[in-house]
């Protein structure tokens, strides 16, 4: 029998026993989930690393997406959506992985599985309902399905890409719009950037689908699928600039009915008479003062005016008036651009036994063809200049032309304001005016915070050929509340006073022969600004400020250089904005024959 003591030492023994067990089943526990976690972990980031090389693959293939479509591969472009969809549906698998919802849960770590699920999820939605429905319209197209065939565009694959892009861009817009929502704030360094660029991307990509959609609704219309239409080509010669380019030098009709397009009557500013006094449009009284009132008379002088819409109404109301029927739309190309049109199409033969060709089109069309006539023959340089155009024309009406250069040709004279479109029916224009096509200055800072510079020939010369020119823009809309805009622009004729001596009465100034050379420059501050100062930091033979005024909701500097041949000139406007918003600095300025050297310097804006 236990004496009392015992009972005592056995119960204490038992009870340093109980502790110890339940310290050892707490340890198994702990480590239990220690284990569990670290497993979670580790399946966790097998999930993300997963999700992470399906998402880098997929943004590859959105690039090559672009690329195939600049091309016109659309065979490419299917292939190319099928590897897509696995991608993205791999990537969005990985992130609704049971573990991985339940991880989102937990502090830090949650943040950055969530932005990378909807990251996925935004990807996938682009891909299966924008990429994929577009793919299998386009992979049945091809470069042969587009190419005329007797003077005949087929607009059959063109119905079908312009019903599928309605409901393809409305899907872009909403995943685009859900994509630039994800917060990423608090993330890890490669979240946060990959959350970045994704929104970054979709922001620029969702105008750009947006604006391909706005075109296919209309593409069909415009290329006479609903009825004829007449459309007259203007031709802008370069070597006399203007605001938009180069002077209204020759007009070519088009007719086009359900795809068939033909060229029609032909015409040069030549053939239309000056209507001093006698203005063929209603003018506009502040216009007329920065740009002067023959701009209203003169055909030639029509595209003065950084402004399409109202080049085209003065060349439509001069084409009805004096050659007669009815303009549908304006189109305007100049030779830079068709010269990107001839890398397309091949060399073209001349009956002059010239070859036309991407080489050399610019220098003979804007050069080398007025020393080749007499000024009593000068009419002859409007012909060769009228076969010109329909060579072209119809080399790019011929199967034989590359579909795809052709695009990507078309692509590059639009992006370079060389190719600008305008109809007269309001509901295609509206789409017009919000198109690359469009030769309009942006109305408002949402977009981009644009300033313009723009160049005029007045001295009645072909002489821009040796003019070059540059523009920079230092601002700090990035960093300042009520920022400044100071453009700086530099012209320098590249001539000798010997060569110039030389040059035929058509090509020196009307006015100056090779003396000198009068250049008018525009500096169009951005809207919501005024002009603070002007500066004219070298002037060649002589430069003076003209006028400041105000036009299409703008303040404008305007000055009037003087060159000598091999003379320079720089001259600057500063304008200052006040608080509001203001969007990402552009510079814009006239397509010149040599493309002007464009430097935009904004400190703390994003690149």
């Amino acid at each position: 029998m236990q004496q009392a003591g015992e009972i005592d030492l056995a119960a204490a023994r038992h009870a340093q026993r109980k502790p110890q067990a339940t310290r050892k089943r707490a340890l198994w526990t702990v480590g239990g989930v220690l284990i569990v976690a670290l497993a979670a972990t580790g399946w966790v980031g097998y999930r993300a690393l997963s999700a992470k090389d399906s998402l880098e693959a997929a943004q590859s293939l959105i690039g090559t997406v672009k690329d195939q479509a600049a091309s016109a591969d659309f065979a490419g472009i299917a292939q190319t959506a099928a590897l897509l969809a696995t991608h993205t549906s791999d990537a969005v698998t990985a992130t609704h992985d049971p573990v991985w919802r339940v991880g989102e849960f937990v502090p830090i770590l949650g943040k950055n599985l969530t932005a990378v699920r909807e990251m996925s999820e935004v990807v996938d939605a682009i891909a299966n309902d924008t990429v994929t429905p577009l793919a299998a319209v386009a992979g049945g197209l091809g470069p042969e399905s587009l190419k005329p065939i007797d003077g005949r565009i087929n607009i059959d694959p063109i119905v079908q890409l312009s019903a599928a892009m309605d409901p393809a861009a409305a899907a872009f817009h909403e995943a685009a719009t859900r994509g630039m929502a994800i917060d990423v704030s608090g993330t890890i360094g490669p979240v946060s950037e990959a959350g970045a660029l994704l929104s970054g991307m979709l922001g620029s990509a969702d105008a750009l689908v947006g604006d391909a959609a706005s075109i296919l609704q209309i593409a069909p219309d415009l290329l006479g699928a609903n009825g004829p239409r007449t459309y007259v080509l203007v031709f802008q010669n370069l070597a006399e600039s203007t605001a938009l380019g180069g002077t209204a030098a020759a007009l070519t009709e088009l007719k086009v009915d359900d795809g068939a397009i033909e060229i029609g009557r032909q015409a040069s500013s030549g053939d239309f008479p000056w209507r001093d006094g006698s203005p063929v449009v209603a003018p506009d009284p502040n216009v007329e003062a920065i740009f002067e009132p023959l701009m209203y008379t003169r055909l030639n002088l029509s595209t003065s005016r950084p402004d399409f819409p109202t080049a085209a109404e003065i060349a439509q109301a001069f084409w009805q008036e004096h050659i007669g029927g009815d303009v549908d739309a304006v189109i305007s190309i100049d030779p830079v651009a068709l010269s990107h049109l001839l890398g397309a199409t091949g060399p073209i033969a001349m009956s002059t036994g010239d070859q036309l060709s991407k080489e050399n089109a610019v220098q003979l069309l804007l050069n080398e063809i007025y020393f080749r006539y007499p000024l009593e023959e000068i009419s002859r340089t409007d012909d060769f200049f009228e076969e010109a155009a329909k060579s072209v024309f119809n080399a790019l009406m011929s199967p034989a032309t590359d579909a795809p250069k052709l695009v990507s040709a078309l692509a590059q004279g639009i992006s370079e304001h060389r190719i600008l479109a305008w109809s007269s029916d309001p509901a295609q224009q509206e789409v017009l005016a919000n198109s690359p096509m469009s030769g309009i200055l942006p109305a408002n800072n949402d977009a981009a915070t644009t300033t313009g510079v723009f160049f005029r020939d007045m001295s009645a010369s072909k002489m821009d050929f040796y003019l070059k020119t540059a523009a920079k823009l230092n601002t700090d809309v990035c960093t300042s509340a009520t920022p400044t805009f100071t453009t700086t622009v530099d012209l320098a004729s590249t001539i000798t006073q010997e060569k110039a001596d030389a040059l035929p009465a058509y090509v020196a100034s009307g006015l100056w022969g090779s003396e000198h050379f009068r250049t008018q420059v525009f500096i169009y501050g951005p809207p919501g600004t005024t002009l603070a100062s002007t500066e004219i930091n070298s002037q060649g033979r002589l430069t003076t400020f003209d006028l400041g005024a105000e036009d299409l909701g703008r303040p404008v500097a305007s000055f009037m250089v003087w060159l000598a041949p091999g003379q320079t000139s720089q001259v600057t406007a500063t304008f200052v904005g006040g608080a509001g918003a203001y969007a990402t600095p552009e510079l814009r300025a006239t397509p010149m024959l040599h493309a002007t050297k464009l430097a935009v310097e904004a400190g703390g804006c994003a690149p």
